[in-house]
């Protein structure tokens, strides 16, 4: 059996698609790879896609935008931030950039890293983390690409249960590598993906015992995904998941990825999903995000689909 090795992607609610497609690639500067659907729904929601200039897994944040759905609340039970890599001597660059954008952010220190925390349009948490990573920046966006995101860093999983989300990393081979208290806010245990990867390696439990739980809607996360590699990697690792009581589901067809899920014991949702075949299936590297792409088992008439949907620019 394979190596979980790091994140696959990350997928959060928002509420305004045009709002989330220019924050994304105007403020943050990462690519529009694609403009799908929520398959389930594709007359109404979109499914968008961005990350580095080939949509690499560990690079990619997805977004739902629901514009009837309530705001949601983030807490326990949930991911509580989704940690972007940036490369080391760029603190100064994005805190200056956020200040530009009227982007509200703190910057902590924590296990040695600088991690600089913002909302998203609709409050959705997210950190700017320095580190290393295997991804490259997108070099042709509005941010240079020696300070450019470098794929994911980090998820934050506030836990109802930390000895239960202890247990469901563990169960998936990651290694507790370490703790940080944070005064007045509870304690942040971290866990390392195996193997010698760079990048998109880090999920860190929270422990705030004390805090609300959080509620599903607009501006809070829906999954995280982890990269399970090959089809027939990701099945033997669904069976050791339900041999460790972590009841898996069956496996989804994602057309850019095949995905199966569990809810972990402190409460968030966990995908594990297939490397690929990745977001160039069905366009080129070139035109990535320039048009809605449906898959074709969907059977739905794209044109009707494309005229339901709220306009979206990219400009």
């Amino acid at each position: 059996m394979g190596q979980i090795n790091g994140l696959h992607h990350v997928t959060a609610f928002a509420s305004d698609p045009q709002a989330n497609l220019d924050f994304f690639r105007k403020v943050l500067g990462l690519r529009f790879v694609k403009r799908t659907v929520r398959f389930d729904i594709p007359e109404e929601i979109y499914h968008l896609y961005y990350g580095d200039e080939v949509g690499s897994a560990g690079s990619i944040v997805t977004f739902f935008p629901v514009t009837d759905m309530p705001e949601g609340s983030v807490g326990k039970g949930q991911l509580s931030a989704a940690g972007l890599v940036i490369p080391e001597g760029s603190v100064d660059y994005w805190t200056d950039r956020f200040e530009e954008h009227d982007v509200e952010h703190v910057v902590e220190e924590r296990f040695d890293e600088t991690a600089i925390g913002f909302t998203d349009p609709d409050g959705t948490p997210f950190e700017l983390v320095t580190g290393e990573s295997d991804i490259e920046a997108w070099d042709d966006g509005p941010v240079p690409a020696e300070h450019g995101i470098q794929g994911l860093h980090s998820v934050t999983v506030h836990s109802n249960d930390p000895a239960g989300s202890f247990r469901a990393l563990e169960a998936m081979d990651w290694d507790r590598v370490g703790r940080h208290d944070e005064p007045q806010a509870g304690d942040r245990v971290r866990f390392q993906a195996p193997g010698d990867g760079q990048g998109a390696e880090f999920v860190d439990v929270l422990i705030r015992p004390n805090a609300p739980q959080g509620v599903m809607g607009t501006g809070t996360f829906l999954h995280v995904a982890f990269d399970a590699g090959e089809k027939w990697e990701q099945k033997e690792w669904s069976e050791r998941f339900r041999d460790a009581d972590l009841i898996t589901t069956s496996r989804k067809d994602r057309d850019y990825f095949w995905s199966m899920y569990f809810t972990e014991p402190g409460g968030s949702v966990f995908e594990f999903a297939t490397t690929g075949p990745g977001v160039t299936l069905d366009e080129d590297v070139s035109e990535l995000g320039e048009n809605l792409r449906v898959p074709d088992w969907l059977d739905v008439d794209v044109e009707y689909i494309d005229e339901q949907l709220p306009d979206i620019t990219v400009d």
